[in-house]
């Protein structure tokens, strides 16, 4: 099994002026920041503070997009080579200079030049983070979905997730997007014993490994004691970005755990997978046990809390993903409610985290189950 690196935050314009993996989780978390704070969706990153930038971010909404010309303004090149010329790669102490004065001043024009400066940046992960802050700082533009394409299909599994939630938000039937979608579970009965637990996955990735019989979460899980009795096949449905779709794989989760002979089983659910699994609550299915790994906070997709014994809430610190969804980052139940639900936050930034066994065992998750 693979050691957990847990990513360390580097706050404010320090972020642009050291390098590695911290420096450009925390530029990309900077950037999300700007974008949010623009679009006046803070609830999106949670404290700003946790990325060196000021509470007064929270003022800078704007009920009208940051005009490109002036968002561009303050870059060392014009706006003809940033918009034909995305390979120009702007030196950091550009975006440390922009950064240093959006904590200085906090104001709508600083950050949208922040995000625009960072679609230059040597690094794919923040080129993408900014491509999807763009959307909220100058609004959907035709320069921006290549930016995001080229995140989607990146090697690097969290600039993957980003690029392809900020593509599915300007271009949902994107080519990149389509092959990615998945088949339902197949609702048939069968006459195996029934099992005690069953996994799910989010967003785009219904073609991935980790969740399947076999895959390394689901063999972690199911190697717990005492025994989760992880039932097989787990549950698959179409990974599509769209409230449509979450509705539709609820539907079919009811009928599949019927099929399958699970009356009130736990369930494992990441991402959206989660909001699945709430959904399927509202349309009766009941679970003992819900876990949700890294689930992007939507009140209207919360679930009937009376069809759940208990709520285990898994996340990271600031979530990239959540982020460029638009999901909150914090699970506040209904008052009602408060005493099932538990979370556990550990980590910063890395959306599949909570689905890494390493991550589980440096943390201790198996005791809290």
């Amino acid at each position: 099994m693979t050691e957990y690196h847990e990513a360390t935050p580097i706050p404010g314009p320090e972020a642009f002026e050291e390098h590695g993996r911290d420096a450009e989780l925390s530029q990309a978390a900077i950037v999300l920041t700007s974008g949010a704070a623009v679009r006046g969706e803070m609830y999106r990153v949670g404290d700003p503070s946790d990325v060196g930038l000021p509470q007064e971010m929270r003022a800078i909404e704007r009920e009208d997009r940051v005009p490109l010309d002036e968002a561009v303004g303050p870059l060392p090149i014009d706006a003809r080579t940033h918009l034909d010329h995305p390979e120009v790669r702007l030196p950091p102490s550009a975006s440390a200079q922009l950064c240093r004065q959006l904590v200085d001043g906090p104001d709508a024009v600083t950050a949208a030049a922040l995000v625009e400066a960072n679609l230059h940046s040597d690094s794919q992960l923040v080129r993408t983070a900014a491509a999807v802050a763009a959307l909220d700082t100058t609004g959907p533009r035709d320069d921006i979905v290549p930016h995001l394409v080229e995140g989607a299909v990146a090697r690097d599994q969290l600039t993957q997730e980003i690029g392809r939630i900020g593509l599915a938000r300007v271009a949902p039937q994107h080519d990149v997007l389509r092959r990615l979608v998945g088949r339902p579970a197949r609702i048939e009965g069968t006459d195996r014993e029934s099992h005690t637990a069953v996994l799910t996955h989010g967003t785009f990735a219904a073609r991935t490994r980790w969740w399947r019989p076999g895959g390394n979460f689901y063999v972690y899980l199911d190697g717990l004691q005492p025994p989760l009795h992880m039932h097989d096949p787990s549950f698959g449905w179409s990974g599509q970005y769209s409230d449509g779709a979450r509705q539709l794989a609820a539907q079919q989760m009811v009928a599949w755990m019927a099929a399958q002979g699970l009356q009130q089983p736990d369930l494992f659910a990441h991402s959206h997978g989660g909001t699945v699994g709430n959904l399927a609550t509202t349309r009766g299915q009941t679970f003992t046990r819900l876990v949700l790994l890294s689930w992007p906070v939507h009140a209207e997709w919360f679930p009937d809390f009376t069809k759940v014994q208990a709520i285990i809430d898994i996340r990271v610190r600031f979530d990239l993903v959540i982020a460029a969804d638009r999901g909150g980052q914090t699970f506040v139940p209904p008052p009602a409610f408060q005493n099932k639900v538990t979370s556990h936050i550990n980590g910063w930034f890395e959306h599949s985290d909570t689905h890494d066994p390493a991550y589980w065992d440096k943390y201790g998750l198996p005791a809290v189950l």
